[in-house]
């Protein structure tokens, strides 16, 4: 760290108080379903070309999907 980034944590603390950001308790994710590429007859295809399919994109949104998605819709990752 250099002095300008010193003097700037600083003047931050005295104008702001000192952060409580890591005395916050984040929620726990809960999802309500196991992961959809288990047993996927892609995984291996996805995992090595970073695509996902539809039943994954709403997994991760949601923790749930839809059994008719596994497999459909496959594209390339968003990063």
């Amino acid at each position: 760290m250099n002095y300008i980034e010193i003097a700037s944590l600083y003047e931050s603390e005295v104008a702001f108080g000192r952060s409580t950001a890591s005395q916050m308790e984040l929620p726990s994710v809960v999802n309500k379903r196991e992961l959809p590429c288990d047993g996927c007859e892609f995984e291996d295809r996805c995992a090595a070309r970073f695509e996902d399919c539809k039943a994954f994109r709403f997994w991760a949104k949601n923790g749930d999907f839809k059994d008719a998605d596994v497999g459909k819709l496959i594209r390339t990752a968003k990063g």
